[in-house]
């Protein structure tokens, strides 16, 4: 618990500076050496006016307009929505505003909403490290949130978080986390404990598609309310936690439907299967074929006998790096002129100069964030043909989870 209060009075100290100073700008948080641990704070004149960042930035912003504007939600304005600013989730929700779709009153809920999940995010982290960019400024200009008000909000979760005894999931699952992915491992025994309503009910909602944030909107309950009363399930085995992967945003459209055959082969060498299923949820919408590598080592003849047309390559990987496994393809025929990204969340100087010298054409962050990863891949393989017009987009987010806060108990 001292490690946690260590890391609440860091970033609350952080905060308040900005905002004594009034400051403007973007402040990075990296949570120790987890590469999909970070967050960005955006700050006006030391007023908070969006976060992002985490595992899940696109999944978030979905949960927040189906949850705070349903109607606008289904109406399919997402179907046809285009933006092309790197901060495509701030952009999509001045676009709706500007066209009357949502009021500034929803705008600013559901950017309240944003703040607060990325916020319990960040206090729940142990080792903290922040960068601070001055100057950098984001079009939204609906919402700006009191720092005192978004840290006490942030300190009321966390302890009702620790009220509701939940601190033992640490100890259970060192890496849990409200982002993964609720499954029913057993559902014999979860039916002969519970009744038939809220079996059913259950099992619509633990089908691994989503999140335990998503599993609370869907309850209509709290977060730590919702965890509570499936911590015994998951202590028996009843229930199974998983990571999934972020969705795609909406201004992403898929390609036309290509042969297989035909596809740009792009392989992505990464020891988490959850980057490896990130980066193809961007890409394999878009017309490309992914090829996972999760075994650099083993994959060397895999990557020669497939020969992909672009290459993801992860830093930090167990028996390797990513720097000696690009210089070795570089000194291979086959790959000395193949695109190698370098994947990682180290993204200082130094790094990006080891990466050149290594042999790498680009250098990417991560999470992989779905605009950056197909700038740089339309870059260097070219943009697919679009002749044949865009299927609309479905809904991100599952509709056939049910409301269940009424079920009896």
């Amino acid at each position: 618990m001292a490690t946690e209060t260590i890391a609440m009075t860091k970033i609350t100290h952080d905060l308040l500076v900005l905002h004594r100073q009034r400051a403007t700008g973007e402040l990075v948080i990296t949570c120790g050496q987890q590469s999909t641990r970070q967050w960005r704070l955006y700050f006006y004149l030391g007023r908070l006016v969006y976060a992002t960042g985490g595992v899940h930035s696109a999944r978030r912003w979905y949960r927040a307009l189906k949850y705070h504007c349903p109607e606008f939600y289904k109406s399919g304005w997402l179907d046809q929505a285009q933006s092309k600013q790197e901060l495509w989730e701030v952009d999509l929700i001045n676009q709706a505003v500007d066209q009357g779709q949502i009021s500034a009153a929803q705008a600013k809920t559901i950017i309240q909403s944003i703040v607060q999940e990325v916020m319990f995010a960040v206090v729940e982290q142990k080792v903290l490290t922040s960068q601070w960019e001055s100057g950098k400024q984001i079009a939204q200009q609906i919402a700006f949130l009191s720092i005192e008000q978004v840290i006490q909000q942030a300190q009321h979760l966390r302890k009702e978080w620790c009220a509701a005894g939940l601190g033992s999931l640490q100890e259970l699952l060192p890496q849990f986390s409200p982002d993964l992915a609720p499954v029913l491992r057993n559902p014999p025994k979860l039916e002969s404990k519970v009744s038939a309503g809220t079996y059913k009910s259950l099992l619509k909602l633990m089908k691994g598609r989503l999140t335990l944030w998503d599993v609370a909107h869907e309850m209509q309950r709290p977060l730590p309310n919702v965890i509570r009363a499936l911590l015994p399930m998951i202590r028996h085995g009843v229930v199974a936690l998983q990571e999934i992967p972020d969705l795609s945003p909406p201004c992403f459209r898929p390609a036309p439907t290509v042969p297989m055959g035909m596809r740009p082969l792009i392989a992505c060498i990464d020891d988490s299967p959850t980057i490896s299923q990130a980066i193809a949820n961007i890409l394999e919408p878009a017309g490309y074929q992914v090829l996972p590598i999760l075994n650099p080592l083993q994959g060397i003849s895999t990557l020669l006998e497939q020969k992909p047309a672009l290459i993801f390559l992860d830093l930090v990987m167990p028996n390797t790096n990513g720097y000696e496994l690009c210089t070795f393809l570089r000194k291979t025929s086959s790959f000395q002129n193949t695109p190698i990204v370098i994947l990682t969340g180290h993204d200082g100087m130094i790094d990006r100069v080891r990466a050149k010298l290594a042999g790498s054409s680009e250098f990417l962050s991560k999470p992989p964030e779905a605009a950056k990863v197909l700038q740089v891949v339309q870059r260097f393989l070219g943009v697919l043909p679009t002749s044949i017009p865009p299927q609309p987009v479905t809904p991100m987010l599952p509709d056939d989870a049910i409301f269940i806060a009424s079920s009896p108990q």
